[in-house]
């Protein structure tokens, strides 16, 4: 994204909420480039295309504050998400027992073969597919397994917001620190 974009975006968000955030900042031109250069900073790896959709996007489901570079940031990436990486806890559970269903304790490698990625992460911290097919099908054991994908989802969520330039400059960071 290119700085004259963000300076579209920003005055966009200037005239959505002209009570609550100022641009250009009045009486301040450095303030106003320092807002420009952060701003791009966060944003420069994104197209503007998407960007506008996840501006527009929060404004209309969080009308009250402008969002923060952050929070298009964490926006734009749900955009770009696959749908099987947006699976709720309930619908982890529903895919789950449909495949113990489906394959039954027999062909349990089929049955994890049917389930997405973060469902497969979390049947195997459950126990496995066997341990899904022989437990009871109970409130405890949903339960359990809802919070086992929460836990899993959790972990993902930490770093799946940051762009990849940023993701490759953090890991070099932290082979650094374990050299030291």
């Amino acid at each position: 994204m290119e700085k004259s974009e963000i300076i579209k975006i920003l005055s966009y968000l200037n005239n959505c909420y002209s009570n609550r955030f100022k641009f250009p900042k009045p009486n301040d031109e450095d303030g106003t480039k320092l807002m420009v250069e952060v701003w791009h900073d966060l944003l420069k790896y994104y197209q503007y295309q998407l960007v506008v959709a996840a501006v527009k996007k929060l404004i209309i489901n969080r009308p009250q504050w402008p969002p923060t570079p952050g929070e298009i940031v964490k926006e734009v990436e749900m955009l770009k998400l696959p749908d099987e990486a947006k699976i709720t806890a309930g619908e982890a559970w529903y895919l789950a027992l449909k495949a113990v269903r489906k394959y039954g304790y027999y062909n349990s490698i089929e049955g994890m073969a049917s389930l997405p990625e973060s469902v497969r992460e979390a049947v195997r911290n459950f126990g496995g597919f066997a341990a899904l097919c022989h437990s009871e099908d109970n409130e405890y054991v949903k339960n359990r397994f809802l919070k086992i994908y929460q836990e899993v989802n959790s972990k993902r969520k930490d770093t799946a917001y940051l762009p990849r330039p940023f993701k490759e400059k953090l890991l070099l960071i932290s082979e650094e620190k374990e050299v030291q």
